[in-house]
């Protein structure tokens, strides 16, 4: 019987891992996130800048205020 109460422990403790590791919540995609920003070129410097963080001013895309 010892044998009966071991398999079925170490089923229930896999069942249990099994549960948390599916309903966890999953990490969130850094790379998704990255991608939808666009890069935008600074129309002075050239330098590549995420769109959130670009400054656009008369349809002209800038990096910082030193080159705007």
């Amino acid at each position: 019987m010892g044998i009966v109460k071991l398999i079925i422990v170490a089923l229930v403790v896999w069942l249990g891992f099994v549960l948390v590791k599916k309903f966890r919540k999953p990490p969130s995609n850094i790379a998704t996130k990255s991608s939808a920003n666009k890069m935008l070129a600074c129309s002075v410097c050239k330098t590549h800048i995420p769109e959130n963080e670009a400054i656009i001013q008369n349809g002209k895309v800038y990096c910082s205020k030193g080159c705007l």
